[in-house]
């Protein structure tokens, strides 16, 4: 049995290749995106919130050292969870007659909306405020069709 579970989620999770349809999409898609909410939300309790003074705290803080620790497993673990929703969504939009480039899409817009909300503060004026709300929107409409699409839709395979 174990080597079956090993079967399923290689063929779920690690390939492109195959079909799946909208019951198997809603189950396979729920745990890597449990994972990334739960890690997110521990992000959210332990990320920083305000710059450090070196003049009033030691070089070398163990509090700050962890948190960034965490921030780098934190990462890595969302980037494996983005790439195991990505084959969930190309089987899925193979099933629904669509080219399973589209799997990209949502999570590119996801991450181009991360990486402008990371910019944005640093860019010392050059990018405005709202073109974040922009990059924010365009990702949320992304998504909303991606879901739209591969949980809602009928399979159209021949």
């Amino acid at each position: 049995m174990g080597e079956t579970r090993g079967k399923r989620f290689r063929f779920l999770y690690r390939q492109s290749e195959g079909t799946i349809d909208r019951r198997q999409f809603w189950l396979a898609s729920w745990p890597p995106l449990a994972i990334m909410l739960a890690l997110t939300l521990i992000w959210i309790v332990v990320m920083p919130r305000q710059a450090r003074d070196l003049s009033h705290e030691a070089l070398i803080d163990w509090g700050v050292a962890a948190t960034y620790a965490y921030l780098l497993v934190y990462v890595f673990a969302l980037f494996l969870c983005a790439v195991a929703e990505y084959f969930v969504w190309a089987k899925r939009f193979a099933d629904r007659g669509r080219p399973q480039a589209f799997a990209g899409l949502a999570l590119f817009a996801l991450f181009l909306a991360g990486a402008a909300h990371w910019y944005q503060p640093r860019s010392e004026g050059t990018m405005p405020d709202w073109l974040t709300w922009a990059f924010d929107a365009l990702a949320l409409g992304v998504l909303a069709w991606t879901i739209a699409e591969l949980g809602f839709g009928e399979s159209e395979r021949r």
